[in-house]
């Protein structure tokens, strides 16, 4: 009786885990949705993501070449790191014919935005699967169910039969 019981809380407790862990990607991917309609309205007139240099540098790869810190002061206050002289900065300044990125008065939560929208972008190319990383937490969790499901099942279906 308690074997019973114990396996339905084990039960419980584990797709409430799974639950919990499968809120993070929508999350995530709200964050991503919102920085992807701050960088089309106000990044895309200087910057691309992998389709080339404009006005500014191509943003593709720029999350795993920089530090987020650095990525939010540059997003946030280019014209500080500008009269800081930042090696880095002066380097892009130099590339892009000394035209400088203004402040764009973006909250916070709008930088993080668009760095959560250059990360998401920078998963989709690493995933190579042939299955696209917004779909892989689904298998994921799908596979995780159908484990618990079966242990489940076969748990709670066992009958003592006697054999005679």
């Amino acid at each position: 009786m308690f074997f019973k019981h114990s396996t339905r809380w084990w039960a419980v407790l584990l797709l409430m885990v799974m639950a919990v862990i499968y809120q993070g990607p929508f999350q995530y991917s709200k964050a991503a949705e919102s920085g992807e309609q701050i960088f089309k309205t106000r990044c895309a007139a200087c910057h691309t993501i992998g389709k080339g240099r404009l006005v500014g540098p191509d943003l593709a790869g720029v999350t795993t070449r920089r530090e987020e810190s650095w990525l939010i002061r540059q997003i946030k206050e280019p014209d500080r790191l500008i009269a800081e002289k930042d090696p880095i900065v002066m380097q892009l300044l130099k590339e892009s014919n000394n035209v400088p990125m203004v402040p764009l008065g973006l909250s916070d939560a709008d930088v993080a935005a668009v760095i959560s929208y250059l990360l998401s972008i920078e998963e989709q190319a690493v995933v190579s699967t042939g299955l696209p990383s917004q779909y892989l937490p689904t298998v994921i969790v799908s596979i995780m169910l159908l484990i618990v499901l079966t242990f489940t099942g076969l748990i709670v279906g066992r009958k003592k039969v006697d054999v005679r």
